[in-house]
């Protein structure tokens, strides 16, 4: 009984066991064509779950994403950039492509403007925060025009 279950363990074998047998040039593929990480993850047959855990337990699995993303985000990149050598950017979305990199590669890429002028970087407690708006006055004549 115990050389059986050597042979057939019980339980769901772990997803490195169950993954197509090129699953690294998969993923790095995926990067280099500029595919959304679902692309791999299905052709894979992992979850996002799954994705989650071999991200945090495998090494290699973990090196291959972070690679990914950086073939992905040089992909899109050159989408722009083409574009622009091409032919001044014209017919290019830019709005389009703005929206793809801000969302896929958020750690990179934003539009907003985060200033912080009295916490250097400190949470803010339960106190409450006084604004004090200075604004100079503009000199107007007798008609109200300055």
């Amino acid at each position: 009984m115990e050389e059986r279950n050597k042979k057939n363990p019980v339980g769901r074998p772990p997803l490195e066991k169950t993954m197509p047998e090129p699953w690294y040039e998969i993923i790095i593929e995926a990067g280099k064509q500029g595919k959304h990480i679902t692309e791999f993850l299905i052709t894979l047959g992992i979850s996002w779950d799954g994705h989650h855990s071999l991200m945090k337990r495998n090494k290699k699995y973990n090196e291959a994403v972070q690679h990914y993303l950086k073939l992905c985000e040089n992909y899109w990149f050159d989408m722009a950039h083409s574009a622009m050598e091409r032919d001044g950017g014209q017919g290019f979305n830019s709005r389009l492509w703005s929206l793809i990199m801000r969302n896929k590669f958020s750690n990179h890429w934003s539009e907003a403007t985060k200033v912080d002028m009295t916490t250097d970087g400190k949470q803010i407690g339960n106190t409450p925060v006084q604004i004090e708006i200075i604004r100079k006055t503009i000199d107007t004549n007798e008609d109200g025009n300055n």
